[in-house]
């Protein structure tokens, strides 16, 4: 027996005027299936977890970086100590 799906969640690839987005909408309201569509205002709690998100990738970036220079540092140092 297989699943029924009841919803899709659909998500857009950036923020759009209400305006702009209603091409999107009535393309999807001609699927056959759909019943309801409900537009996402965006709020604050979404530029705020945009913001945490988009600092914790600088954060991880920046701690890789660093992690690549010490090991390049670590191995100049290593190669300096066999010459000598």
């Amino acid at each position: 027996m297989t699943d029924r799906i009841r919803h899709l969640t659909i998500t857009l690839d950036a923020d759009y005027r209400d305006d702009d987005v209603e091409s999107i909408v009535e393309a999807i309201r001609m699927i056959r299936g759909v019943e309801y569509i409900e537009e996402g205002i965006v709020t604050a709690e979404d530029h705020l977890a945009r913001a945490a998100v988009r600092a914790e990738i600088q954060r991880s970036l920046h701690e890789a970086v660093d992690r690549v220079f010490k090991l390049k540092d670590f191995d100049r140092s290593l190669a300096e100590r066999k010459d000598k």
